[in-house]
């Protein structure tokens, strides 16, 4: 397919663009859009006038999200299914070579998607991201809980770019709106690792089984129109490659600002789930390499290591720190901290149900 011919159409912002002005052979030009029509993209062709783009395939386009991706290794090779059972488990049967890293997975429909702790995740077909990247990530890289929360900062800055709206993750691995899921990421270790990610994207109201309208989202209803889901798997593979890369030039560390800038969690009064019991507090400072700081201020923190945290569960009444707060209880605020911060409605919800899985 002629993705740079694409690229003209959708530049012009659904104006007429001339033959000419797509390519030197009228002829040749004819034949790529009977090629671009053909794979489901919205053309309208006019005699005198050329052609004009009128709207996304509904279909995920592998060239489309391949074509100068820019990425060093996510995304090097991108596979996309009509119908599997898990990306996950396609990912993983290709991790028996290392020369696959930075392969993606991408499926229009699962018939066996996993979810954490167990969960089924399904989804319509065709409507969401449902996809798998293999990875073979460096010692200091290769904490599930830390690449989980890598992914869940992508996903995160994907649904704020499409939307306009504050994504947040709740911990460990859910990306939700407004208290609403709207997606979810599962990474599962082997001879590689896979991060598996799954984003309801163009799903509408009546698309959500009825016991999860009010728990689950979709960008559409966010945004109020469907989206190129194409074009919004090369963000996120973009945003993924961006902090994997970056992760191995800096360090872990580098993830912990960007994660507490969207976490549902940070400056809220919650309770801890560990092992030990439930630890329940002001979480004023996380470190997703050390722990959780959770107390009254920071010189009378209880530090609660990652290893040992099972959930976080903000309180129903709780409200958000504001910057000032974090400041005069000797923590630094994350970034993008207002003087006024509302609280996060919702809590608790979206644990289950119609969505993404690896």
């Amino acid at each position: 397919m002629n993705i740079a011919l694409l690229r003209k159409l959708r530049e012009a912002g659904g104006g007429f663009v001339t033959l000419g002005e797509l390519g030197d052979d009228p002829a040749s030009v004819r034949l790529d859009l009977d090629e671009i029509e053909a794979f489901g993209f919205a053309i309208e062709r006019h005699p005198y006038r050329g052609a004009a783009y009128l709207g996304p395939s509904p279909r995920l386009c592998p060239d489309q999200i391949e074509w100068e991706l820019g990425t060093r290794r996510v995304g090097r090779r991108v596979a996309v299914w009509n119908r599997v059972t898990s990306t996950n488990d396609l990912a993983a049967r290709a991790s028996a070579s290392a020369a696959n890293e930075g392969l993606v997975i991408l499926a229009e429909e699962q018939t066996a998607g996993r979810g954490s702790r167990g969960r089924a995740w399904t989804a319509p077909p065709g409507s969401s991201i449902l996809m798998s990247v293999l990875l073979f990530p460096p010692a200091p890289l290769q904490d599930p809980a830390w690449l989980t929360a890598m992914a869940a900062v992508a996903v995160a800055g994907v649904v704020s770019e499409a939307t306009g709206r504050d994504a947040r993750i709740k911990w460990p691995n859910d990306v939700r709106v407004d208290g609403r899921k709207v997606a979810g990421i599962l990474v599962e270790r082997g001879q590689g690792t896979v991060i598996g990610i799954g984003l309801n994207v163009n799903l509408d109201g009546d698309d959500f089984p009825e016991g999860l309208r009010e728990s689950a989202t979709s960008l559409r209803r966010l945004l109020g129109r469907p989206l190129d889901r194409s074009e919004v798997v090369r963000d996120l593979l973009r945003r993924l490659d961006h902090g994997f890369d970056r992760s191995i030039a800096h360090g872990p560390g580098w993830l912990d600002g960007a994660y507490r800038r969207h976490s549902e969690h940070l400056g809220h009064e919650v309770d801890v789930a560990t092992a030990a019991g439930t630890v329940g507090g002001r979480l004023g400072d996380l470190d997703l390499r050390a722990g959780l700081s959770v107390g009254p201020c920071r010189d009378r923190a209880r530090l609660i290591p990652i290893r040992e945290v099972l959930a976080i569960v903000n309180r129903p009444d709780s409200t958000r720190w504001t910057a000032a707060d974090f400041d005069a209880c000797g923590w630094p605020p994350p970034p993008g901290t207002t003087s006024r911060e509302p609280s996060t409605p919702g809590e608790g919800r979206g644990e289950s149900g119609l969505g993404p899985g690896g």
